[in-house]
């Protein structure tokens, strides 16, 4: 989305320790990785301030009003929390709960949560831009949006960091960083901005916080199949930081997409949404704000005796929405999407802590951003003498992309699970289904399923199902 940089000096591995002991000692002095802050508790006290921020913001061509319906997302720094505001019909915004004397970034969004544009003010440092701010005033200064830029017509009310990223050329606009084949690299401090990789919410140093970066360490290879998304030569499954991992309020943010074929050529789609609550931390509400052209419509699926009802945006921890057991602080729930409904590529949704009371609550938020992945088909043949399931040449589950890994299930007739194979790289065109496991005449139900990369482990991020086959054996 960003332009990209030449490549960078290499710094050594020293850093990582005294970053890594920086924060520890921040993380200490907040009352522990596993609490929410100096009062941990059903407060959330290091999760939101008391501070209200209003703004205003115009096009570069000008007029406030015609901003109405866009988003304001201001993002801490240090933790990724977030807060979010959308402009009214007058091109103000108002944001709640913000910390004002702690670094934050800005980021501007479409009415359908699109990222439009970043904070970035000139550095007196040549070629150097400011992406982080703290705020001394209630209003912030007014705000125009000039391409991929957010800058504010003055500096008054607002005091940046010394944080900078690079912009070569001059024009306004980060650069970024290029494709560096990371293995090769000593370095984890890509953009070479002094914080290692594996605390930068800018790794790539393109001015987009990590959390709406679908290549946050710019390798070119989508986060969502990248095992090493954060560039610190650590395999993500064996840590814990990453853009959908956070260090206040929640331990991860999860949002797989389903999807699965029915008749007449059309397809449902799912959006499966997970996160765990830190222990200690006691919101009021766990729920989810996004665009309303994906979100309106969506539905919770009758299961038994309790029949389909419109989805309230809220997830829950009661052991019966996919969210493990009741009590377990894993909050959670399988919706299914309005007809013809998906995430867009680069599309962000937040998940909502609520504090305070009902009828005046106060929102920590925690963004995710959907990869630009095509979604496509899935289909396989069946050979009973040998026991092999053969994917179809034709299958294009994530269009041009690859890099992915899929499975075969098998129900009987009474519509129980009784096999489903180890997954398989996109690679390999066939499975074997095992001796003995089908019985003779018996009838089953067949069902293929290719998957990408789950960098929150059982939260694949986007799942393609093939259409149902009855097969007797």
């Amino acid at each position: 989305m960003f332009k990209k940089l030449p490549s960078q000096r290499n710094q050594t591995r020293a850093l990582i320790v005294g970053a890594l002991t920086i924060l520890s000692q921040a993380v200490a002095a907040c009352g522990g990785a596993g609490g929410s802050g100096s009062t941990s508790g059903s407060s959330g006290a290091a999760l939101y301030g008391s501070s209200t921020i209003s703004g205003s913001i115009a096009g570069q061509s000008g007029g406030q009003s015609r901003m109405a319906g866009w988003v304001v997302v201001l993002t801490e720094r240090d933790t990724g929390v977030s807060r979010v505001g959308e402009v009214n019909t007058s091109g103000i915004f108002t944001i709640t709960g913000v910390q004002p004397s702690l670094p934050h970034g800005l980021t501007l969004l479409s009415p359908d949560y699109l990222v439009r544009g970043v904070f970035s003010v000139p550095s007196e440092t040549s070629a150097k831009l400011h992406t982080f701010f703290t705020m001394t005033k209630a209003n912030l200064p007014r705000l125009i949006h000039r391409g991929y830029v957010v800058a504010p017509q003055s500096m008054d009310g607002i005091s940046l960091t010394s944080n900078a990223v690079a912009d070569a050329d001059g024009d306004g606009a980060p650069d970024g960083a290029p494709s560096l084949g990371l293995l090769t690299l000593s370095s984890v401090d890509l953009d070479q901005d002094g914080i290692v990789n594996d605390i930068d919410l800018d790794i790539d140093g393109d001015g987009l916080m990590n959390f709406f970066d679908s290549d946050d360490d710019a390798d070119g290879t989508l986060d969502v199949i990248d095992s090493d998304a954060n560039g610190n030569l650590v395999a993500d499954i064996a840590e814990s930081y990453s853009d959908q991992n956070f260090r206040l309020g929640i331990e991860y943010l999860a949002a797989s997409v389903e999807v699965h074929p029915v008749s007449g050529g059309t397809t449902k789609t799912y959006l499966n949404l997970a996160t765990k609550v830190r222990s200690g931390v006691s919101p009021i509400s766990v729920q989810v704000r996004g665009p309303l052209a994906l979100l309106n419509g969506s539905v919770i699926e009758a299961s038994g005796s309790i029949p389909e009802s419109a989805w309230d945006k809220l997830l829950s921890d009661n052991g019966t929405s996919e969210d493990g057991f009741s009590g377990d602080l894993i909050y959670a729930k399988k919706v299914l999407l309005g007809s013809g409904k998906t995430p867009r590529p680069f599309q962000s949704l937040f998940l909502q802590l609520g504090f305070g009371s009902k009828e005046a609550p106060v929102f920590a938020e925690f963004p995710f951003t959907f990869p630009a992945v095509d979604l496509g088909t899935l289909t396989f043949t069946w050979n009973g003498p040998t026991r092999t399931v053969a994917k179809a040449s034709s299958s294009d589950p994530f269009g041009s992309l690859t890099s992915y890994s899929w499975a075969v299930a098998i129900t009987d007739v009474d519509g129980v699970k009784i096999y489903e194979s180890p997954l398989e790289e996109a690679a390999g065109e066939s499975i074997v289904i095992p001796n003995r496991l089908l019985n003779t005449g018996s009838v089953y139900t067949f069902e293929a399923t290719a998957q990408l990369l789950d960098r929150i482990p059982g939260y694949p991020a986007l799942v393609v199902y093939s259409a149902s086959q009855s097969i007797t054996y």
